[in-house]
């Protein structure tokens, strides 16, 4: 699950792209977004957190598979 943060930073990257003036600026952006999911993560990990962030994730992917789905 450790595959979220990069995931997200490269999502965000993706779509900051088309904003950026130049590579150098989109390879800045890059690397404090990678900094900053670097930092949240190893709070989440530290904390405790991660562990409940995952189970919700789970959770809400089960409801959203199991119930939204079916009803559609």
């Amino acid at each position: 699950m450790e595959i979220l943060f990069p995931v997200a930073v490269s999502l965000l990257t993706q779509w900051l792209k088309k904003y950026s003036p130049n590579e150098w600026a989109t390879l800045g952006i890059v690397a404090v977004l990678s900094l900053i999911a670097a930092g949240v993560y190893t709070y989440l990990e530290a904390s405790g957190y991660w562990q409940a962030f995952l189970s919700i994730l789970v959770v809400a992917g089960a409801i959203y598979t199991y119930i939204i789905k079916r009803f559609e």
